[in-house]
């Protein structure tokens, strides 16, 4: 291979590896290859054609490191991400849905609406009971009075749209499941969507009370780093519970293991803003 050749050999696996690093970091890398490249060449021409082995190694690195820190960067706990995540969950579930004529025949017929009505008339029967269970009218994090009017409505608002995403989402979700019976029993198949709204919305609307209860009422951010507090023979009438903290300051969570450890409902500990100085911003 003549020196010309080499040079547009190794010009070409430069450009094909350059591909592959992020564009925010490409000249960059280009430029530090072309440095050792030229410098290698110099000196052993065959030495330069062994080093651009390292070329596509190299990129793909580049790649994964970047790909790493946009992970890390994003933030997995705060609210505005589960939304983001259920209005994604919709999205997908709708526009695979309206590319089929069936798909659509079933949610805009009259018989679809009588049954989308149904449904949401479940999920709002669902709600009451699921309160009552998972005891979230009890969280005296909700009652406290050092929320601002504004953070309480942010709170409904969560809620209420987290809710909201959930019901219309399952729903779309028993349209699909239920969409191949139709072929079978016909129209009728259709009626299915009423079981199956009392089960999703059961399961879905009682996963959206739980996940705000795992929430700072402050900053609606997911707790973390839960901690035991106390051993398990203590138990009764002692503290027994699990402590999580609100990775911005705001204040802590206990949860008691048993109604008859340390306190018969999960507390939430205020904390002032001397503390917010000790956890990342």
């Amino acid at each position: 291979m003549s020196p010309h050749q080499q040079l547009r050999s190794l010009h070409r696996q430069l450009g094909r590896a350059a591909k592959v690093v992020p564009r925010i970091k490409r000249e960059t890398w280009q430029a530090e290859w072309v440095a050792e490249l030229s410098h290698a060449y110099a000196q052993d021409p065959a030495a330069a054609a062994e080093l651009a082995q390292g070329l596509v190694p190299d990129a793909i690195m580049m790649r994964r490191i970047h790909l790493q820190h946009r992970v890390e960067a994003i933030d997995w706990r705060s609210p505005e991400f589960c939304l983001r995540i259920l209005l994604g969950a919709f999205a997908a579930l709708a526009a695979g849905g309206l590319v089929q004529p069936h798909f659509r025949n079933a949610v805009f017929s009259s018989w679809g609406l009588i049954t989308f009505a149904w449904f949401f008339t479940l999920a709002i029967l669902t709600v009451p009971s699921t309160v009552v269970v998972s005891r979230f009218s009890a969280h005296d994090a909700y009652e406290g009075e050092a929320a601002s009017m504004r953070q309480r409505a942010g709170r409904w608002y969560f809620l209420g749209a987290k809710l909201l995403l959930l019901v219309m989402s399952v729903y779309l979700l028993a349209v699909h499941l239920t969409l191949p019976l139709v072929h079978l029993i016909g129209r009728s198949a259709n009626g299915l969507l009423i079981p199956c709204g009392l089960v999703f919305n059961v399961i879905v609307i009682g996963w959206a009370f739980n996940d705000q209860r795992e929430r700072c009422p402050t900053c609606m951010r997911l707790l973390r780093s839960p901690a035991r507090m106390g051993p398990p023979s203590w138990s009764l009438l002692d503290s027994n519970a699990t402590e999580e903290m609100c990775d911005r300051g705001h204040g802590l969570l206990h949860q008691p293991e048993w109604q008859t450890s340390w306190c018969q409902n999960a507390r939430w500990l205020q904390l002032d803003g001397t503390w917010r100085e000790l956890f990342r911003p």
